[in-house]
């Protein structure tokens, strides 16, 4: 399926890494995974912030939130200490609680003796798709799931209705996850997007308002409005300046019509691999931050890659019955009215 730039289409001034993918930032993996049973079109998608390895790592995280954050467990750790220890879990709500469970049982087999400052409670993101489905048959998915998604991390992310976003519905056309990046200097900002949220008439692509020149019927019934995010970078930031990171990417989702006033929820967690705090390394641990005046260009790189990746989202998910899909088609043909 082919990506927003296979369309001769380029979101901003820096360039992508080379995957154009949040895992060109060194360490950081993907893994999917999709639930059918039952007649249910939902699943799993994890970001993993660096390879397990022996010994307890925390990396500062930062956040952007539209509602507070309600729908993410691990808030106050993560708020309080300024790290985590990944992965981060994005799930149908429904199941949040047992995905829950399955990354302190991941953890436990990871590290019995690991501290709640790194990695208590585990981050879990609950993402409502029941337009799609069954609420109450989404509380099945589990740590079987879990299992799966987790033994899939990989750099390649598969995009479109895959794991969490088989069930995702945005703009009234089929969600899904997708994902993006940028080159600013010697670092890289990655972006993964689950699209879930806006009004077709909003939806932009590089500016041009191509939602309004999508002769498609919208769907029956009410749908979920949210949008998440996961942001990384190998740029050494704080957890302050991460706040800031997430802040801009929010602007990126914005820009594309992904957040808008009919949004419920949005949610963008962002994380940087430098700076690793390790157990045992002393009172007082050294690291390293961009200045003041080296923030402005990795603000600017969040938004591009955050609004191109979740129109790649769109671009590769496929229609289901009652969503049709963003195929190129229909893109490039509303692109060039928006144009005229």
């Amino acid at each position: 399926m082919p990506r927003l730039r296979d369309l001769g289409i380029e979101i901003g001034r820096f360039e992508p890494g080379r995957a154009n993918a949040i895992t060109d930032v060194e360490g950081v993996r993907v893994g999917h995974a999709d639930v059918s049973e039952g007649g249910l079109l939902t699943g799993l998608t994890a970001v993993a912030p660096y390879q397990e390895e022996a010994g307890k790592r925390r990396l500062f995280i930062g956040r952007w939130a539209l509602d507070g954050g309600a729908g993410m467990s691990g808030l106050a750790v993560a708020e309080d200490f300024g790290t985590f220890s990944g992965p981060v879990v994005l799930a149908p709500a429904p199941a949040a609680g047992r995905v829950y469970n399955g990354l302190i049982t991941y953890g436990y087999r990871r590290d019995r003796g690991l501290p709640i400052d790194a990695g208590w409670p585990p981050v879990v993101v609950g993402v409502d798709d029941g337009f799609l489905n069954d609420r109450e048959a989404e509380r099945r998915v589990g740590e079987a799931e879990l299992e799966r998604c987790l033994a899939g991390l990989g750099r390649q992310v598969a995009e479109g209705g895959v794991g969490v976003g088989r069930g995702l519905c945005a703009f009234g056309l089929r969600g899904g996850v997708g994902t993006a990046s940028r080159r600013v200097g010697d670092y890289t900002v990655g972006l993964l997007v689950a699209a879930n949220g806006g009004e077709r008439r909003g939806l932009s692509v590089d500016g041009f308002r191509v939602g309004r020149f999508l002769d498609l019927p919208e769907p029956e019934g009410e749908r979920p409005r949210s949008v998440f995010a996961v942001a990384a970078t190998d740029a050494p930031l704080l957890s302050g300046q991460l706040d800031r990171l997430a802040g801009r990417a929010a602007l990126g989702l914005a820009r594309g019509g992904f957040l808008d006033g009919h949004v419920r929820e949005g949610l963008v967690l962002a994380f940087s691999t430098r700076n690793a705090l390790v157990d045992g390394g002393g009172a007082v641990q050294r690291v390293r931050m961009v200045g003041e005046e080296g923030l402005p260009p990795l603000f600017e790189a969040s938004a591009e890659a955050a609004e191109e990746a979740g129109l790649n989202g769109l671009l590769a998910a496929e229609s289901v019955e009652r969503l049709p899909a963003l195929t190129p088609e229909r893109l490039l043909a509303a692109m060039k009215k928006a144009k005229e």
